[in-house]
């Protein structure tokens, strides 16, 4: 019963409280990134003076037909198919420093 008292509260509570309407016009307007031409195809800059940066990645899935099972390969004897997926995305950051050109390459895959 304290429960339900405490929770009947919470909601008159919250019902009495001004509501405000959030305005879209008053949002800031996000700037498209600039690209780096000097750094190759798909680089980016998102941050004005910034590393330029690309981002890229394969999605591979595959789906075959049944085949006959083995006979003892599954409980009940029925035939299989063959699903499998896999998948890479790899991140390339590039800078000018005081040194020189400076590189972060990242690659993560998982799969064939």
């Amino acid at each position: 019963m304290r429960t339900t008292s405490i929770i009947l509260a919470a909601a008159a509570l919250a019902a009495s409280l001004p509501a405000h309407a959030l305005d879209v016009r008053d949002l800031p307007i996000a700037k498209a990134p600039e690209t780096c031409p000097h750094e190759g195809p798909g680089f980016v800059r998102f941050t004005p003076g910034g590393p330029c940066t690309r981002i890229s990645g394969r999605v591979r899935a595959e789906a075959g037909t049944p085949v006959p099972a083995r006979p003892g390969a599954g409980l009940d004897g029925a035939a299989r198919g063959v699903v499998s997926g896999s998948g890479r995305v790899a991140i390339d950051t590039r800078t000018q420093t005081e040194y020189g050109p400076a590189r972060a390459y990242i690659r993560l895959g998982t799969g064939h």
